[in-house]
């Protein structure tokens, strides 16, 4: 009678050897230590009957038994199943076979996935044999497992030490772990891609022109292109996705056209790319055009696309009614989609709109993350719903998005907005991370009702704990100074922005710096910025310069402000108002009426104001 031995490692079955007996299989079973936790069980011609084995006999003469030990750790790979790993692992070392390279590599793939990074480094150390598999494996879990740029370049060294050549995976992986660190290490591995003659290849080739890029080397970046052999989609949606990244809109134009010409066909990740080559209304035409190329190919129903489509719209066209159609149009939208159509209501001010879609986002089951959170808080901002907007501050608790650095910033600025400053100073207070944009919303914020000492006080705690203020937050800083009459401070603090920290000024800067010496009362001295700033041909500083006059009633400095305005741009009413309220303040009913008049001739209509109650 025969019998077929099997075997069992974890959940999976493996045919072993015939035996002709029973006690065949039990034959020797001290001479090996092997298979220590495996079961063994016959089947016979009657009905069967099982033979639980604690060690067996295995003969180790011949490659096919290596092939085995393959199998098994091609299933451990597949199930994730590093115990069963582990346990091969034993017997390899035991019987420490040469010439298996591709076993070990196995074995070492499956500790790498696995996330043992000190038993993958013990591994590779002790293997008899390392091939270029088994430096990719251990050089990219490096990078991987977040060991350091310097722990895989000296593996790298090593490779070279034992006179392994690198592939191109290698050297993939190496030019993506350098795309944030200098070029000279970017410049040093392309070097090396060169003298392996690798640089031609799709694979590095395309990882060149990504780091490239992402270290805003466009030019590099072309020439990495320009030298792979065979370009496939990859390398053109690299391409066209550096461009866009860069603010390089004809380049991307141009890579697409190459690529349609070429005739290769595009897909998804294409076309997303392409839509954010239109930003504004100016591009809406193009992005119509893009549009139809995605229905052209078929990939209307692809949700990314459609989300890449609905921001196109949001920023392009003048109300929603595409976005609207196209978020519509979706089988299956994700919290993408939503959070795309909530924010493009949001850029286009429609923001009971986007509370609609929100609750009805909500009402479909859809659980929001922190871009939704971060999204929709504005909407409450802009309304000063301060009731509606502590809901989703609950909500966002519950969820345990509060640790987000955006969403805290967003409630800051909710509660700020809605005049809840002892929140607003709760939310950044227990923040457990904070970054420029947090300082920035509470300088503002505090400037905004008032509290201009407060804002300076938050100015000097961010400095102090190493945070660089940008020029936003200057402009806060700025502002708050203006409100609250702290002409000296804001001063001093318009003068660190340019001589500490290395800002040039935007007109805003310029013009906060006006409005503050104009409601001090210092009128002259806003003139003599004016004029030592070289400002006499900008509009925006004679109009702050013109309200300060208001304030102060300064009629004679105030008509020059307001004929300096009319000369540079005409076509302002602004200008018109101020100056016959100056009139009017002083009891000058011919000469504002005058000033009426002429607004009157020159085709000018004021528009009216607005304001709204919330029941």
């Amino acid at each position: 009678m025969r019998h077929v031995v099997f075997y069992t490692l974890g959940n999976t079955f493996f045919k072993l050897r015939l035996c002709n007996s029973p006690s065949q299989i039990c034959t020797n079973h001290y001479q090996h230590q092997l298979f220590q936790n495996f079961k063994a069980f016959s089947i016979l011609n009657t009905p069967v009957e099982k033979y639980p084995l604690k060690e067996i006999e295995f003969q180790y003469n011949n490659s096919i038994e290596y092939h085995h030990f393959s199998h098994l750790l091609q299933n451990c790979l597949d199930n994730g199943d590093v115990l069963s790993g582990s346990s091969i692992h034993t017997h390899l070392i035991k019987l420490n076979p040469n010439g298996f390279i591709s076993i070990w590599n196995k074995l070492l793939n499956l500790y790498c996935k696995s996330k043992q990074i000190q038993r993958s480094l013990q591994l590779f150390e002790e293997m008899p044999q390392r091939d270029v598999v088994s430096f990719n494996t251990i050089i990219s879990t490096s990078f991987r497992c977040n060991r350091g740029l310097f722990e895989g370049l000296k593996l790298f060294s090593k490779m070279k030490r034992e006179n392994i050549g690198p592939n191109h995976i290698t050297l993939s992986v190496l030019i993506g772990a350098c795309s944030s660190t200098s070029m000279n290490l970017v410049t040093l591995v392309h070097g090396q891609a060169i003298r392996y003659g690798f640089n031609s290849d799709h694979f590095v080739g395309s990882a060149l022109v990504d780091t490239y890029a992402k270290q805003m080397r466009l030019e590099e970046a072309i020439c990495a292109f320009d030298e792979i052999v065979e370009l496939d989609l990859v390398s053109w949606n690299i391409m066209i996705d550096s461009f866009v990244r860069n603010g390089c809109k004809e380049q991307a134009l141009k890579i697409f056209s190459s690529l349609r010409n070429e005739g290769v066909e595009f897909d998804s990740f294409t076309l997303s790319s392409m839509t954010k080559t239109c930003s504004d209304s100016r591009d809406l035409n193009r992005g119509m055009e893009i549009h139809g190329c995605v229905i052209k190919a078929g990939l209307t129903s692809e949700t990314p696309t459609s989300n890449a489509l609905i921001t196109m719209y949001s920023k392009c066209e003048e109300g929603m009614n595409s976005a609207t159609k196209v978020f519509e149009g979706i089988q299956a939208p994700n919290i993408i989609s939503w959070t795309a159509i909530i924010a493009g209501f949001m850029q286009n001010g429609q923001n009971e709109e986007a509370i609609r879609f929100y609750r009805r986002m909500l009402r479909a089951g859809m659980k929001e993350n922190e871009f939704s959170f971060a999204s929709i808080l504005p909407a409450y901002s802009s309304l000063a719903s301060l009731e509606q907007g502590m809901q989703v501050h609950a909500r966002i608790t519950k969820s345990r998005f509060e640790s987000d650095i955006s969403v805290g910033n967003a409630l800051i600025d909710m509660y700020f907005k809605c005049g809840s400053l002892l929140d607003a100073k709760m939310v950044f207070e227990t923040m457990a991370n904070r970054d420029v944009v947090s300082w920035t919303v509470m300088i503002t914020g505090f400037g905004q009702h008032g509290e201009g000492n407060e804002a300076l006080e938050i100015l000097k705690t961010m400095t102090s704990e190493g945070f660089k203020p940008d020029d936003v937050t200057f402009l806060g800083g700025l502002s708050a100074c203006s409100h609250c009459g702290l002409v000296d401070e804001g001063l001093q603090i318009f003068r660190s922005m340019i001589d500490l920290y290395g800002i040039k000024p935007r007109r805003e800067h310029l013009a906060c710096v006006i409005d503050m010496l104009g409601r001090a009362g210092r009128l002259e001295e806003a003139e003599i910025f004016i004029e030592d700033m070289g400002l006499g041909s900008e509009a925006f500083v004679w109009e702050a310069l013109l309200g300060a006059c208001r304030i102060h009633g300064e009629m004679e400095l105030g008509q020059r402000a307001a004929e300096k305005i009319m000369e540079l741009e005409p076509k302002r009413n602004g200008p018109y108002m101020l100056l016959s309220n100056i009139y009017a303040d002083r009891g000058l009913w011919e000469d504002k009426e005058k000033v009426r008049e002429s607004f009157g001739l020159s085709g000018l209509k004021k528009k009216a104001g607005r304001s709204w109650v919330t029941f």
